[in-house]
């Protein structure tokens, strides 16, 4: 491993919430005994125990400046060539991150990342950096990043100035300005006087 990568760890609440379906199982096993239509949750809870052990298990990633790791297997910056979200299911939902990395030489990848929602956004934004040779759900790698790049223009204080309005309504609001700074105010009812 490069010694300045950053690790991306799954969520400790995975195997929480996994000892607990695992528990609930075993709480609607019991009342199975007794009522054997309690056996349909006690497997639908072991069944999601099984699924959310599965996600706690998965594997550390961890990038570094010319590659990435997901658990042993290394992936060069260069080979990835698409990141697409897997399904709709993974845009609308933020945890587990679910990706299919397209590599070089027609190979491909699913990343399954179970993690925190600041960690998938960080993660995210740093593949989506790192892959330069790689298109993002079909967009490429510079017309991703062409709107972050541009900057904001300001204006040139020492440069002519910026016209916001018609030259007709600029001289009719200067004129109001120098009305208003020789009387003090503006009064409808003098103003109509004179």
């Amino acid at each position: 491993m490069e010694p300045n990568g950053e690790v991306y760890r799954p969520s400790r609440l995975y195997l929480r919430l996994a000892w607990a379906a695992l528990a609930s199982a075993a709480v609607c096993a019991l009342f199975a005994l007794r009522a054997p239509w309690a056996g349909i949750p006690s497997g639908l809870c072991a069944i999601t125990a099984a699924g959310l052990f599965w996600l706690a298990t998965r594997p550390l990633i961890r990038l570094g400046d010319s590659e990435f790791y997901i658990g042993e297997r290394t992936i060069d910056w260069r080979e990835v060539r698409e990141i697409n979200t897997s399904s709709i299911v993974s845009r609308l939902v933020v945890s587990p991150l679910l990706l299919n990395l397209k590599l070089t030489n027609r190979r491909g990848k699913t990343l399954v990342f179970p993690g925190e929602p600041e960690q998938i956004a960080r993660l995210m934004f740093q593949l989506r950096k790192k892959s330069y040779l790689a298109s993002f759900d079909g967009v490429p790698f510079r017309q991703y990043w062409a709107g972050s790049s541009v900057e904001i223009a300001k204006p040139d204080s020492n440069g002519p100035p910026i016209h916001v309005v018609s030259t007709d309504d600029e001289e009719e609001i200067e004129r109001m300005y120098q009305k208003l700074k020789s009387v003090g105010h503006i009064d409808s009812k003098k103003s109509d006087e004179e």
